[in-house]
């Protein structure tokens, strides 16, 4: 059975983070639209009561120029729609000096077509009926924009998304991996390669784990890089990052990258961390 649909209605000062709030709320599985006239909301909502969704985020605000329609539906949506539905005003706000200088830092005008000062006096004269009923209202004033998405999901109580970690071992001689965030080179490694019964294999079999396990330096490689992967994961999940490429290259990416970067992975999903492999260079010659 479909659970009962929270819809987020979302509005606020213009530059006080609604789009990055909205982004922030699709990266969390949530249905998002921005920019809805205030004259359709009510249709909307009720057409996503018929639908799959059951997480959804609006945004309506000055843009349109009609505030009577916005007001109106601010005070009076519960009356418009199912009553299945469950439903959250959301107010973003940021004090006047602060939004003036958002403003003059995107070279972009205010949406009201005045002169900016003017604009954010009036938007918050004309707002502020709405503000005084939304049940949560956030100020962005002096918040990093990861500030704000934690304090947000902390409100609605809805646990942070763990970060991805994708590990990837790679061969040097083939060039490093696109889009990668951390490079780590472990050719400082004994390599397997010059031993004759073991260039053939990779760091995946077992002759080839017994031969660095040997070594006392594999050990602290794989712990550093271990604890490592763990830290930057918990703090990228605080920020809302959604995913992170963790490299590690040897010459021809076949051995020992291959080694270190699978016992990383192997004691990580050991932790029921989100983390995935990849062996990019493995199987080359």
């Amino acid at each position: 059975m479909k659970e009962n649909p929270i819809i987020y209605l979302i509005t606020g000062l213009s530059g006080a983070g609604k789009t990055f709030l909205l982004k922030a709320m699709e990266d969390e599985g949530y249905y998002t639209v921005d920019n809805v006239p205030p004259h359709l909301i009510k249709d909307m909502i009720n057409i996503i009561c018929t639908s799959e969704y059951s997480k959804v985020a609006v945004v309506s605000d000055i843009r349109w120029k009609n505030t009577k329609d916005l007001t109106d539906v601010f005070l009076n949506i519960e009356n418009y729609v199912n009553q299945s539905v469950n439903i959250k005003k959301v107010f973003l706000y940021a004090d006047k000096q602060i939004l003036m200088k958002r403003f003059m830092q995107s070279r972009r005008g205010h949406p009201l077509g005045v002169p900016t000062e003017d604009a954010i006096e009036k938007e918050m004269q004309l707002l502020n009926p709405i503000k005084e009923i939304c049940d949560i209202v956030l100020d962005s004033s002096n918040t990093e924009p990861s500030q704000l998405r934690k304090r947000f999901f902390e409100i609605i109580n809805e646990g942070k998304r763990t970060l991805k970690l994708n590990i990837v071992s790679f061969g040097f001689k083939y060039g490093y991996v696109e889009n990668s965030d951390y490079v780590f080179d472990v050719r400082y490694l004994p390599n397997p390669y010059y031993i004759f019964e073991m260039y053939k294999l990779t760091g995946l079999d077992h002759q080839i784990a017994e031969y660095l396990g040997n070594f006392e330096q594999t050990g602290e490689t794989v712990r550093r890089l271990y604890d490592f992967a763990c830290f930057v994961q918990d703090n990228y999940s605080e920020s809302g990052r959604i995913e992170a490429y963790f490299c590690i290259g040897c010459t021809g990416g076949k051995h020992r990258s291959v080694y270190i970067a699978q016992r990383i992975y192997e004691l990580m999903r050991e932790q029921n961390r989100e983390v995935s492999i990849f062996h990019r260079d493995m199987i080359k010659e």
